[in-house]
This record gives C-alpha cells, structure tokens and sequence, in this order.
C-alpha cells in the first residue's frame, strides 16, 4: 500500500517530517516524549501523527503557528534558534501534495500534529 505514495520527492517530504519532529523535540523537556506514528485512512490517505508531551500551544497562537516567521515565544525561539519558518515550510510542502497539517494541542499537555496526504493524485 506504501508503494502508491511513491510519487513524493523524498527530500521534501523528509523535510515536511523532520521539521515537525525537530519542533517537537525542542517543545518537549527531557523526561517528556515524542512519538511519530503512520496509519493508512481509507486506502486513500497516509495519516502521520507526531505527538509530544512538550509545552503545549495556547489557543490564541493555534491560528497563526504555520505563519512565516511566527514565534509563539520570542524566548523560546531564541535558546532553540528557530526563525519561525519550519512550521510554514511544512505546511507549503503538505499543500503541494494537495495534503494538510492539523494541530492539536493544550498549554502543559503537549501538541500533536498531523499530516494528511493521498496516497495518489
């Protein structure tokens, strides 16, 4: 079933993963967790979720988090470098395989995003 998703550029879509993943690690403290799962959703989709146990989003930041260069924090960015573009290049790269990226997250309780892209266009 995998093998249909063959039509990626596989650095993009590397790129789209890591770049959830590396946020993810950077939200979460030590003794938290970050795990990444794929399921299939009606032989029609590839669902990847990458879900931590980090600092979580407040609601008033949930709708501009994929923004060019929004930072929830200004401190936060600065100890772990980010310029406030990872998130939106996720984002360009989900919608140019007619994909999308979902979050879910509550302040203290971490976040989970998830992409969702056909397995055929």
């Amino acid at each position: 079933m995998l093998s249909e998703f063959s039509f990626g550029n596989e650095q993009q879509l590397y790129r789209l993963i890591s770049n959830l993943i590396v946020n993810a690690i950077q939200a979460t403290p030590l003794q938290g967790k970050v795990s990444v799962s794929l399921e299939i959703s009606d032989r029609r989709y590839v669902l990847i979720h990458v879900q931590d146990t980090g600092v979580g989003i407040a609601k008033q930041h949930q709708n501009r988090i994929f923004d060019r260069f929004y930072r929830v924090s200004e401190d936060r960015s600065r100890t772990s470098g980010g310029s406030g573009l990872g998130l939106a290049i996720a984002q360009a790269i989900a919608n140019a395989y007619k994909g999308s990226i979902q979050l879910q997250s509550q302040p203290g309780c971490g976040s989970v995003f998830t992409v969702r892209l056909p397995l055929q266009r």
